[in-house]
Protein backbone atom coordinates (compact mmCIF):
# COMPACT_ATOMS: atom_id res chain seq x y z
CA UNK A 1 0.00 0.00 0.00
CA UNK A 2 1.33 3.42 -0.87
CA UNK A 3 2.06 5.79 1.99
CA UNK A 4 0.05 8.36 0.10
CA UNK A 5 -2.45 6.44 -2.04
CA UNK A 6 -3.57 9.56 -3.85
CA UNK A 7 -0.05 9.83 -5.27
CA UNK A 8 0.45 6.21 -6.25
CA UNK A 9 2.26 5.57 -9.50
CA UNK A 10 0.03 6.04 -12.56
CA UNK A 11 -1.00 3.22 -14.85
CA UNK A 12 1.58 2.34 -17.46
CA UNK A 13 0.87 3.05 -21.10
CA UNK A 14 0.77 -0.69 -21.79
CA UNK A 15 -1.89 -1.23 -19.12
CA UNK A 16 -3.90 1.64 -20.59
CA UNK A 17 -3.61 0.10 -24.04
CA UNK A 18 -4.99 -3.20 -22.76
CA UNK A 19 -7.81 -1.45 -20.92
CA UNK A 20 -8.61 0.56 -24.04
CA UNK A 21 -8.94 -2.61 -26.11
CA UNK A 22 -11.42 -4.02 -23.60
CA UNK A 23 -13.85 -1.13 -24.02
CA UNK A 24 -16.27 -0.68 -26.87
CA UNK A 25 -17.10 2.72 -28.36
CA UNK A 26 -17.51 4.26 -31.81
CA UNK A 27 -13.88 5.34 -31.52
CA UNK A 28 -12.67 1.83 -30.71
CA UNK A 29 -13.97 -0.80 -33.11
CA UNK A 30 -11.26 -3.34 -32.35
CA UNK A 31 -12.41 -4.58 -28.98
CA UNK A 32 -10.48 -7.70 -27.99
CA UNK A 33 -13.44 -9.36 -26.27
CA UNK A 34 -16.77 -8.39 -24.87
CA UNK A 35 -17.43 -8.19 -21.14
CA UNK A 36 -18.28 -11.44 -19.42
CA UNK A 37 -21.80 -12.50 -18.62
CA UNK A 38 -22.61 -11.79 -14.99
CA UNK A 39 -23.69 -14.55 -12.63
CA UNK A 40 -25.88 -14.14 -9.56
CA UNK A 41 -22.73 -14.40 -7.44
CA UNK A 42 -21.18 -11.49 -9.34
CA UNK A 43 -24.09 -9.24 -8.42
CA UNK A 44 -23.83 -10.41 -4.80
CA UNK A 45 -20.15 -9.44 -4.75
CA UNK A 46 -20.98 -6.00 -6.16
CA UNK A 47 -23.61 -5.60 -3.44
CA UNK A 48 -21.13 -6.62 -0.73
CA UNK A 49 -18.59 -4.04 -1.86
CA UNK A 50 -21.37 -1.44 -2.07
CA UNK A 51 -22.17 -2.19 1.57
CA UNK A 52 -18.49 -1.81 2.47
CA UNK A 53 -18.31 1.66 0.94
CA UNK A 54 -21.62 2.61 2.54
CA UNK A 55 -20.33 1.56 5.97
CA UNK A 56 -17.28 3.76 5.49
CA UNK A 57 -19.55 6.69 4.67
CA UNK A 58 -21.69 5.98 7.74
CA UNK A 59 -18.52 6.10 9.86
CA UNK A 60 -17.85 9.63 8.62
CA UNK A 61 -15.13 8.71 6.12
CA UNK A 62 -15.37 10.70 2.91
CA UNK A 63 -15.26 8.82 -0.35
CA UNK A 64 -12.58 11.24 -1.52
CA UNK A 65 -10.21 9.80 1.10
CA UNK A 66 -11.53 6.23 1.29
CA UNK A 67 -11.56 5.35 -2.41
CA UNK A 68 -7.83 5.79 -3.18
CA UNK A 69 -6.91 4.06 0.08
CA UNK A 70 -9.13 1.03 -0.52
CA UNK A 71 -8.88 0.67 -4.30
CA UNK A 72 -5.06 0.61 -4.21
CA UNK A 73 -4.72 -1.55 -1.10
CA UNK A 74 -3.56 -5.12 -0.62
CA UNK A 75 -7.01 -5.97 0.73
CA UNK A 76 -8.61 -4.89 -2.53
CA UNK A 77 -6.08 -7.06 -4.37
CA UNK A 78 -7.22 -10.08 -2.36
CA UNK A 79 -10.84 -9.26 -3.15
CA UNK A 80 -9.95 -8.93 -6.85
CA UNK A 81 -8.28 -12.33 -6.85
CA UNK A 82 -11.11 -14.06 -5.04
CA UNK A 83 -14.02 -12.53 -6.88
CA UNK A 84 -12.27 -12.47 -10.24
CA UNK A 85 -10.59 -15.86 -10.43
CA UNK A 86 -12.89 -17.95 -8.23
CA UNK A 87 -16.29 -16.34 -8.62
CA UNK A 88 -17.89 -19.71 -9.33
CA UNK A 89 -15.69 -21.76 -7.03
CA UNK A 90 -16.86 -21.69 -3.43
CA UNK A 91 -13.91 -23.72 -2.16
CA UNK A 92 -11.52 -21.24 -3.75
CA UNK A 93 -13.34 -18.34 -2.15
CA UNK A 94 -13.33 -19.95 1.25
CA UNK A 95 -9.62 -20.75 1.09
CA UNK A 96 -8.61 -17.12 0.56
CA UNK A 97 -9.09 -15.39 3.90
CA UNK A 98 -12.77 -16.22 3.80
CA UNK A 99 -13.45 -12.86 2.21
CA UNK A 100 -17.18 -13.50 1.63
CA UNK A 101 -17.58 -14.08 5.37
CA UNK A 102 -15.45 -11.05 6.17
CA UNK A 103 -17.63 -8.91 3.94
CA UNK A 104 -20.51 -9.57 6.31
CA UNK A 105 -18.60 -7.32 8.71
CA UNK A 106 -17.57 -4.35 6.58
CA UNK A 107 -16.42 -2.33 9.59
CA UNK A 108 -13.81 -5.01 10.26
CA UNK A 109 -12.42 -4.57 6.74
CA UNK A 110 -12.30 -0.79 7.15
CA UNK A 111 -10.51 -1.00 10.49
CA UNK A 112 -8.05 -3.55 9.07
CA UNK A 113 -7.43 -1.34 6.06
CA UNK A 114 -6.60 1.67 8.24
CA UNK A 115 -4.55 -0.48 10.62
CA UNK A 116 -2.39 -1.70 7.73
CA UNK A 117 -1.99 1.84 6.41
CA UNK A 118 -1.04 3.10 9.90
CA UNK A 119 1.70 0.44 10.22
CA UNK A 120 3.01 0.94 6.67
CA UNK A 121 3.15 4.72 7.08
CA UNK A 122 5.79 4.28 9.80
CA UNK A 123 8.09 2.16 7.63
CA UNK A 124 10.74 3.07 5.08
CA UNK A 125 11.05 1.90 1.50
CA UNK A 126 13.80 -0.55 2.50
CA UNK A 127 11.82 -2.22 5.30
CA UNK A 128 10.29 -5.67 4.91
CA UNK A 129 6.73 -4.48 5.28
CA UNK A 130 5.16 -7.93 5.14
CA UNK A 131 7.37 -9.03 8.03
CA UNK A 132 6.59 -5.87 10.02
CA UNK A 133 2.86 -6.41 9.56
CA UNK A 134 3.17 -10.05 10.59
CA UNK A 135 5.13 -9.14 13.70
CA UNK A 136 2.66 -6.41 14.61
CA UNK A 137 -0.22 -8.83 14.34
CA UNK A 138 1.55 -11.59 16.28
CA UNK A 139 2.41 -9.16 19.07
CA UNK A 140 -1.29 -8.32 19.34
CA UNK A 141 -0.64 -4.61 19.06
CA UNK A 142 -3.45 -4.08 16.60
CA UNK A 143 -5.31 -1.01 17.74
CA UNK A 144 -7.78 1.37 16.21
CA UNK A 145 -5.54 3.65 14.10
CA UNK A 146 -5.38 7.36 14.78
CA UNK A 147 -7.06 8.12 11.43
CA UNK A 148 -10.22 6.38 12.66
CA UNK A 149 -10.05 7.80 16.18
CA UNK A 150 -9.98 11.31 14.73
CA UNK A 151 -13.15 10.82 12.68
CA UNK A 152 -16.01 13.07 13.76
CA UNK A 153 -18.86 11.39 15.57
CA UNK A 154 -21.75 10.95 13.16
CA UNK A 155 -25.13 11.27 14.86
CA UNK A 156 -27.13 11.40 11.66
CA UNK A 157 -25.31 9.96 8.65
CA UNK A 158 -25.88 11.75 5.34
CA UNK A 159 -28.31 9.44 3.54
CA UNK A 160 -27.55 10.95 0.14
CA UNK A 161 -23.81 10.46 0.66
CA UNK A 162 -24.37 6.87 1.81
CA UNK A 163 -26.43 6.19 -1.30
CA UNK A 164 -23.60 7.53 -3.43
CA UNK A 165 -21.05 5.43 -1.52
CA UNK A 166 -23.07 2.26 -2.08
CA UNK A 167 -23.39 3.03 -5.80
CA UNK A 168 -19.67 3.76 -6.00
CA UNK A 169 -18.57 0.50 -4.38
CA UNK A 170 -21.06 -1.46 -6.48
CA UNK A 171 -20.04 0.03 -9.82
CA UNK A 172 -16.31 -0.19 -9.08
CA UNK A 173 -16.66 -3.92 -8.41
CA UNK A 174 -18.87 -4.28 -11.47
CA UNK A 175 -16.13 -2.74 -13.65
CA UNK A 176 -13.51 -5.04 -12.11
CA UNK A 177 -15.56 -8.16 -12.78
CA UNK A 178 -16.80 -7.11 -16.19
CA UNK A 179 -13.31 -6.60 -17.61
CA UNK A 180 -11.37 -8.88 -15.21
CA UNK A 181 -9.32 -5.90 -14.05
CA UNK A 182 -7.83 -5.07 -10.67
CA UNK A 183 -9.24 -2.43 -8.36
CA UNK A 184 -6.09 -0.40 -8.89
CA UNK A 185 -6.53 -0.47 -12.67
CA UNK A 186 -10.17 0.59 -12.47
CA UNK A 187 -9.38 3.37 -10.02
CA UNK A 188 -6.54 4.49 -12.29
CA UNK A 189 -9.10 4.95 -15.06
CA UNK A 190 -11.97 6.32 -12.99
CA UNK A 191 -10.99 8.34 -9.95
CA UNK A 192 -13.54 9.33 -7.32
CA UNK A 193 -14.26 12.77 -8.77
CA UNK A 194 -15.04 11.24 -12.18
CA UNK A 195 -17.37 8.71 -10.59
CA UNK A 196 -19.16 11.37 -8.55
CA UNK A 197 -19.88 13.38 -11.69
CA UNK A 198 -21.21 10.24 -13.37
CA UNK A 199 -23.41 9.51 -10.36
CA UNK A 200 -24.82 13.05 -10.33
CA UNK A 201 -25.69 12.67 -13.98
CA UNK A 202 -27.50 9.40 -13.29
CA UNK A 203 -29.60 10.65 -10.38
CA UNK A 204 -30.79 13.48 -12.60
CA UNK A 205 -31.58 11.15 -15.49
CA UNK A 206 -33.99 8.33 -16.38
CA UNK A 207 -31.83 5.61 -14.79
CA UNK A 208 -32.45 7.09 -11.36
CA UNK A 209 -35.70 5.12 -11.09
CA UNK A 210 -34.09 1.83 -12.18
CA UNK A 211 -32.74 -0.81 -9.79
CA UNK A 212 -28.95 -0.70 -9.77
CA UNK A 213 -28.65 -4.41 -10.57
CA UNK A 214 -30.77 -3.84 -13.68
CA UNK A 215 -28.81 -0.88 -15.04
CA UNK A 216 -25.24 -1.58 -13.83
CA UNK A 217 -24.16 -2.90 -17.24
CA UNK A 218 -25.51 0.21 -18.92
CA UNK A 219 -23.72 2.44 -16.43
CA UNK A 220 -20.44 0.60 -17.02
CA UNK A 221 -20.88 0.92 -20.79
CA UNK A 222 -21.35 4.68 -20.43
CA UNK A 223 -18.26 4.93 -18.23
CA UNK A 224 -16.25 2.93 -20.76
CA UNK A 225 -17.30 5.21 -23.59
CA UNK A 226 -16.44 8.22 -21.45
CA UNK A 227 -12.95 6.84 -20.85
CA UNK A 228 -12.27 6.04 -24.51
CA UNK A 229 -13.94 9.08 -26.06
CA UNK A 230 -13.12 11.82 -23.59
CA UNK A 231 -11.04 11.20 -20.47
CA UNK A 232 -7.88 9.72 -21.97
CA UNK A 233 -7.92 11.79 -25.18
CA UNK A 234 -8.25 14.97 -23.08
CA UNK A 235 -5.28 13.84 -20.98
CA UNK A 236 -3.25 13.72 -24.21
CA UNK A 237 -2.77 9.97 -24.10
CA UNK A 238 -2.33 8.12 -27.34
CA UNK A 239 -5.50 6.71 -28.90
CA UNK A 240 -4.07 3.14 -29.03
CA UNK A 241 -5.70 2.58 -32.42
CA UNK A 242 -4.14 -0.37 -34.13
CA UNK A 243 -2.58 -1.61 -30.86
Amino acid sequence: MSRNPAKSRPLSENVKRMMWLERASPRNNKVMRSGREFTQNDYIFCHKQGNLFMEASAMGITMESFVPLYMQSHLASVVDYCFGSFSDNESGLSSLLKVPTLFEKPRMIIETLYWIDDIISKTSETDNRALILTQAYEMSIRQTPRALLELPKVDKPDIDEMSYAYWLGYIYRCECILHDESSRMVYGAFDESTMRKAYEGIINGPLNDTDLSDCAMEICAELDRLLVEKIWPEQNHRTYKGG
